[in-house]
């Protein structure tokens, strides 16, 4: 009889342990409620993401064609066709663009087209190479705008403006050097 006194003593000097009640659970429910009503959504629109794919895509592509003019000793020229939301790279004499390159890894002709997946809804907002939108590059990498009527020139301003929805990136070609910027 000492030991269950003593063991009833025991258990109420202990801490009562509380729970959550069914208005806080509640409260949080809600809250958790709301946050995923906000967030989900935006999760799932990404329109920045693909238009900063489609950006690196394309600065990857104008690079390629800059080494490689440089490595072949060749002119190889970026056309854009902002209709058909596709680029295609060439080489050419100084005179333009003659032959479509092969795409290193599939070998089938090397262009690039917006709108279609992984790229569903990227497109062109502005291309302008000097009011054209033909991009070339020499046998040392210097940019040229391109125009069958006219020929080509030095570069003196460069920009492809790729878009998804409201969101936009700019690339910004530097003349002589090549450079390229995304913004």
């Amino acid at each position: 009889m000492k030991n269950v006194s003593q063991h009833l003593r025991t258990v109420l000097r202990r801490p009562r342990l509380r729970g959550f009640t069914l208005i806080e659970i509640l409260v949080v429910v809600v809250i958790l409620g709301i946050m995923s009503a906000v967030i989900l959504p935006q999760l799932g629109t990404r329109d920045d993401l693909s238009a900063a794919s489609a950006a690196r895509t394309l600065m990857a592509d104008l690079l390629y064609a800059q080494n490689r003019a440089i490595t072949l000793q060749q002119y190889h020229y970026v056309v854009f066709d902002t209709t058909n939301k596709k680029y295609t790279i060439y080489t050419g004499t100084s005179g333009g663009p003659t032959t479509v390159i092969p795409h290193p890894l599939t070998n089938a002709n090397y262009q690039q087209v917006f709108g279609v997946a992984p790229l569903t809804k990227v497109s062109f907002g502005t291309v302008s190479f000097d009011g054209q939108t033909t991009l070339g590059f020499d046998e040392l990498g210097v940019p040229y705008s391109y125009s069958a009527s006219t020929g080509k020139a030095v570069l003196n301003a460069g920009s492809v403006v790729v878009q998804c929805n409201a969101n936009k990136m700019t690339l910004t070609i530097k003349p002589y050097s090549g450079e390229i910027l995304i913004q």
